[in-house]
């Protein structure tokens, strides 16, 4: 069928998969979904009121004061369908999730975005931001390295780098990421004061925008470092394993008894066909990495999701908590519908297959 067809189909069918999942969720989680959005339409009637009193010249009564918090509260669980029958409260649910309408963090807790707001949405796109130059920055260099090492093992397989990878690899991937993190800070942070143990940036941070993007890269040293120690090995391997699987094709074979040299059978054959399974390791891994590493994040106090989690985690702010839940599936499942729509196009077989 054609690519547009396929399009459709995938497209559909992951639409299908978010509403399931989100379905999923949503029962799993209501009853402290409508808690945390009761709480929420409360904090917003109490601040409405606060400035509203502040500004009125005219005292309002008790009475005056509880029927606009009311109103309030009633205007807002409205917009969330709380005062709808059950299965529709889901399509409301689903409609505030897709536009990013999440609700509030408790006031209790002393997670805010970087302008001061408690609203979900602020704090998350406060973090994500960073979440996405850390860890996509790692795994693109992890990427890189990766690949010039496994095609060099696939290249000279059964030689001694060829069998160093498989160890390094299981090594590697065995060495517990926080437990890296503190050699790291260890060795590098307070033994020879090479890098910054942990945040993002100095304090007072630069007000030179040059300087102070310098300085980002400056504290993001380590943590980077830690993101590549542990994941080269383990792409390097796979990418590898896919390397050497295809070598054994015929066609590889026939290329190689017509004297083609093997610089070209390597990286113009071998590489077209394999590029479909790399690409789609590429690809989740990069999905992936948005969503950060909690262990990571909280070693090195990087202001990202993971160490969002951990905070919301240990202040029990459940909107904020749910918000990340959210927002994550989201982001995972629309990484795997593009790496499906990619995996379409380097690979046609796959669109006959779907036929």
């Amino acid at each position: 069928m054609g690519y547009l067809s396929f399009v459709i189909k995938k497209v559909i069918s992951y639409f299908l998969a978010l509403f399931g999942t989100m379905a999923i969720l949503f029962v799993g989680t209501y009853p402290i979904y409508t808690t945390v959005i009761v709480n929420s339409a409360n904090f917003v009637a109490a601040e409405t009121l606060r400035t509203l009193l502040q500004r009125s010249h005219t005292p309002l009564t008790p009475e005056q004061i509880q029927q606009i918090h009311d109103q309030i509260v009633n205007q807002i669980t409205a917009s969330y369908g709380l005062n709808k029958p059950f299965a529709v409260q889901f399509f409301y649910f689903l409609k505030n999730l897709l536009t990013f309408n999440l609700g509030y963090g408790y006031t209790s807790a002393s997670i805010t975005s970087n302008t001061g707001s408690y609203a979900v949405a602020d704090i998350i796109a406060s973090y994500l931001p960073n979440t996405i130059l850390l860890f996509t920055t790692g795994t693109i260099i992890v990427i890189i390295l990766g690949l010039v090492i496994g095609l060099l093992a696939a290249r000279y397989a059964g030689s001694v780098w060829d069998r160093l990878v498989p160890v390094v690899a299981i090594v590697h991937s065995s060495f517990p990421t926080w437990w890296i993190g503190f050699l790291l800070i260890a060795a590098l942070a307070y033994g020879v004061h090479l890098f910054p143990p942990g945040g993002i940036v100095s304090v007072p941070p630069p007000k030179n925008p040059v300087l102070y993007a310098l300085d980002v890269l400056y504290h993001m040293a380590l943590p980077l470092i830690s993101i590549i120690i542990v994941g080269v090995g383990g792409f390097a391997y796979v990418v590898r394993s896919l390397v050497l699987s295809t070598l054994s094709e015929d066609f590889v074979i026939a290329l190689r008894a017509r004297a083609i040299p093997e610089r070209i059978v390597l990286f113009k054959h071998v590489m077209r066909a394999s590029s479909p399974s790399i690409v789609t390791q590429v690809l989740l891994a990069l999905t992936t990495s948005i969503t950060g590493s909690l262990t990571t994040e909280v070693v090195f106090q990087w202001p990202g999701m993971g160490l969002l989690t951990w905070e919301a985690i240990s202040e029990n702010d459940v909107p904020v908590m749910l918000g990340v839940l959210y927002v994550t599936t989201l982001v995972l499942l629309a990484g795997l519908l593009l790496g499906e729509l990619i995996y379409g196009i380097l690979d046609p077989r796959i669109r006959v297959g779907e036929d």
